[in-house]
């Protein structure tokens, strides 16, 4: 998303690739100089929800370098919210702060621990957490988008009550001297009977083929894998894979989202242990990791158009 700026204020967020996308542009001066941070939304009608400080959502203890988590209420809806510098992310620093991994760790950090605490501490009623650095111009402004979604959260909340997401990953060493053995053997009958230097020219010949070769088997065995943990899981969504991902076990061939019962987390690890095995056998190696609040569960909510021009 592209940032433009120089016009009156509305709304803005920073999506996924760190870019400030702006229903209208921002103007520090028109907000004041602050923007609302928004960490997640939740079912305002659960019992204890009371618009104000929430000191036991506060992980950094008020001295992170993201404001203090605030409960605000909109109708059904609840949000965490904090307040922040708009010009920290938009503006001609936000470039610059987005790009700085100093600036960036402590805040995505404290982002997420906060998330987790939220979901801690309501563990029966799912969050919906927002991504780092979701913007509103206003807390009027954040509870009209609530209240125009108050009907798709509603059914979020109630759909995945008790549920929470777990992440599969599947890595293999598929460049490595013994798995492109093994592709040009089960590729050349004969490979056995060939000479050692010739088998080694082949390989160098025949590598960038054996190696594309090698991934895609990869990924059709780790989707096969992560289909047989339903259940415990609800449902598994394949996420996307940054060309040529590396992890500490090889290059990452898949990246699943589990939906898991709370009380499922323990059948799942056993089911995912089982796999390990086979998952050897194809040269993968599988971690799980979790509970996090549902990100790959949760639905669209779109914004609002810009006002047209006059």
């Amino acid at each position: 998303m592209a940032r433009s700026e120089g016009r009156a204020s509305v709304d803005y967020s920073v999506d996924f690739n760190g870019q400030v996308a702006c229903e209208t542009a921002p103007d520090v001066a028109a907000c004041g100089g602050m923007a609302v941070y928004l960490y997640a939304l939740f079912d305002g009608a659960s019992a204890g929800i009371e618009p104000g400080a929430a000191p036991d959502l506060d992980v950094a203890g008020g001295g992170g370098p993201l404001s203090p988590p605030i409960l605000h209420l909109a109708g059904p809806i609840a949000a965490l919210i904090g307040m922040v510098p708009l010009s920290e992310y938009s503006g001609p620093d936000a470039a610059q702060h987005l790009g700085d991994l100093a600036w960036l760790a402590p805040r995505t950090m404290q982002h997420a621990a906060v998330l987790r605490r939220a979901m801690q501490a309501s563990p029966a009623s799912p969050i919906y957490p927002a991504p780092f650095a979701t913007l509103f111009a206003s807390r009027s402004s954040l509870s009209a988008f609530m209240l125009a979604h108050a009907q798709t959260l509603g059914e979020f909340f109630r759909d995945l009550a008790g549920m929470a997401e777990w992440e599969l990953k599947a890595s293999a060493c598929i460049d490595s001297r013994a798995a492109l053995e093994a592709l040009a053997r089960d590729a050349c009958p004969g490979w056995a009977q060939l000479a050692p230097g010739t088998r080694h020219l082949r390989l160098c010949r025949d590598r960038p083929g054996l190696v594309a070769a090698g991934r895609a088997l990869a990924q059709t065995v780790a989707m096969r894998l992560a289909e047989q943990l339903q259940p415990p899981a609800a449902a598994v969504r394949r996420l996307g894979l940054q060309p040529a991902a590396e992890s500490d076990s090889g290059e990452l061939v898949g990246r699943f989202a589990l939906l898991v019962p709370l009380g499922g987390a323990g059948v799942l690890a056993q089911r995912a242990q089982k796999l390990t095995d086979e998952a050897a056998a194809q040269r993968i190696i599988l971690s799980l990791s979790g509970p996090w609040p549902p990100f790959s569960f949760r639905p669209d909510l779109p914004r609002p158009p810009p006002p047209a021009a006059a």
